[in-house]
């Protein structure tokens, strides 16, 4: 990329650190914390625990942040009026050359909309499926683009003007999807028509730490799950697991659980865990800075991944072999592109609590076969890491640029 053309970059995404639930807006961060190094960057995201977060120049938490709720679906026209004129004023005052769109769920798309169509080359980085029903999934957007009495009120709604918004035509965008599975799954919408298409898998200076991590095992054999505490990556899969393991193949082993969960599936996770008889082998550790992050890899004898949905690319399996941590995980998404089964890991299917724990009992038996893979997979992370992620997305923005109409 030329180095003397300084761009001026507006990022639109729902969360920005440290306001994080999970790996998306780790990896967004790591991609602005870049760019800024030769370019103007400007953060449009949510409020979202802004109250307790610092202020941070070049990030600008406005934008409402919409959790699935009644109310929320209430009161969408007012969410939208408000992230128009949030948007709006941040174009204005900016001026970006161009609008690089990241996570777009669980804020007003309406905000994505007037970037989008502000005439300067639109770049999404899509690395979960909200971008297959962009627009339509929305509250407003979705109204604004459909009939009834409610697509009647929004259209009505829309001639405020904060909005007057064109909800139809197709916008030409450069697309970055973080693996081949996330991109034969999701459609790309009508209102995008695509510049270019590339697949990078994604990577964060939080997997950089855990390079050269100084093993130290726990006395105990230990199991962690690192990430979203939350059902649909199957928690509750390595809570079964962790008692199948002693009860079918006589490991006794403590399971660590740590990331950010509803209050409700945490109260579930502890209540499993009793009634399966490993209440006092269940830890629920709840969210951990970097420093936390690596003590606890540090500790492991494995990382689970037990994912019952389509997975894009689970970044905590590259962060496992980046401490040379054994990985056991569902086969399901973008992770079999991760990691291979029997190669760098073992891949089991979703939500097949028993498979787990014979994979585990594997690993921990078969001390040869798991440090043969384990070395593999560090070997395999090594293309992985920060370094190649950060120079393909050098090469996507430039590719990007290029294709852009002028």
């Amino acid at each position: 990329m030329a180095e003397e053309h300084r761009l001026r970059i507006l990022v639109v995404s729902n969360l920005y650190p440290p306001a994080v639930i999970g790996g998306y807006e780790i990896e967004c961060d790591t991609v602005v914390t870049h760019l800024r190094e030769r370019h103007d960057v400007l953060v449009l995201t949510s409020g979202m625990d802004r109250r307790s977060v610092p202020r941070q120049r070049g990030v600008s938490r406005t934008l409402p942040f919409l959790p699935h709720s009644r109310v929320t679906d209430l009161l969408a026209p007012l969410h939208s009026v408000r992230a128009a004129v949030t948007t709006r004023r941040a174009l204005r005052r900016f001026q970006p050359d161009v609008v690089y769109v990241w996570n777009g769920s669980m804020i007003p798309q309406v905000a994505i909309r007037i970037a989008q169509t502000h005439g300067v080359p639109v770049l999404f980085r899509v690395c979960e499926h909200w971008f297959g029903s962009l627009y339509d999934g929305d509250r407003f957007m979705g109204g604004l683009r459909g009939g009834g009495v409610r697509g009647a009120l929004i259209k009505a709604i829309d001639k405020l003007p904060p909005l007057r918004v064109d909800s139809r035509a197709a916008v030409p965008a450069a697309i970055s999807w973080n693996s081949e599975a996330l991109r034969r799954s999701t459609p790309v919408p009508d209102t995008v028509t695509p510049t270019i298409e590339v697949v990078t898998l994604p990577a964060t200076v939080q997997g950089e730490r855990l390079v050269g991590l100084e093993r130290r095992p726990a006395a105990e054999v230990t199991i962690g799950f690192v990430g979203r505490v939350a059902a649909y990556k199957g928690a509750d899969v390595a809570v079964r697991a962790t008692a199948l393991l002693a009860s079918e193949h006589g490991v006794r082993a403590r399971l660590i659980v740590a990331g950010r969960g509803y209050d409700d599936y945490l109260r579930e996770l502890t209540d499993l865990a009793e009634s399966l008889g490993i209440g006092d082998r269940v830890e629920l550790r709840g969210p951990l800075d970097a420093a936390g992050l690596a003590e606890l890899y540090s500790t492991l004898h494995a990382v689970v991944v037990p994912s019952v949905w389509e997975e894009p690319a689970g970044l905590v399996t590259v962060e496992g072999a980046l401490a040379r941590v054994p990985v056991v995980a569902s086969a399901v998404g973008g992770i079999p592109e991760i990691v291979r089964d029997g190669e760098e890991a073992i891949l089991c299917p979703p939500g097949d609590a028993a498979a787990f724990a014979a994979a585990l009992a594997s690993t921990f038996g078969d001390e040869a076969a798991t440090a043969a893979r384990v070395e593999r997979a560090f070997a395999r992370a090594q293309t992985l890491r920060v370094g190649p992620y950060l120079e393909a997305m050098d090469r996507f923005l430039a590719e990007a640029l290029e294709a852009a109409p002028s």
